[in-house]
């Protein structure tokens, strides 16, 4: 089930999970954590959006992801976002 998962190396701890297409999927906000104990939190910013989050490496390419669902639907609402219902 978990072949030819590409993981980001030396972001364990910020691994959240795996897509339904079998790719790694992590949380911005614990990868940003995990590069500010070797830089300042500015760098580390800069550091992630433009080396890690910007590195395409195929189809596998990690996917990253903002998990504050709470923070995330409170900016959505102030853009007048409507939400989809799904067909069952």
């Amino acid at each position: 089930m978990f072949d030819d998962i590409l993981l980001a190396d030396g972001f364990d701890d910020a691994l959240v999970g795996v897509s339904s297409r079998n790719i790694a999927v992590y949380d911005i906000e614990k990868c940003i954590k995990v590069l500010s104990k070797d830089m300042t939190a500015e760098e580390a910013v800069d550091y992630f959006y433009y080396n890690v989050e910007g590195a395409h490496m195929g189809e596998q390419t990690p996917i990253y992801i903002h998990s504050d669902a709470e923070d995330i639907m409170d900016n959505l609402k102030k853009k007048n976002f409507r939400k989809h219902k799904a067909n069952a």
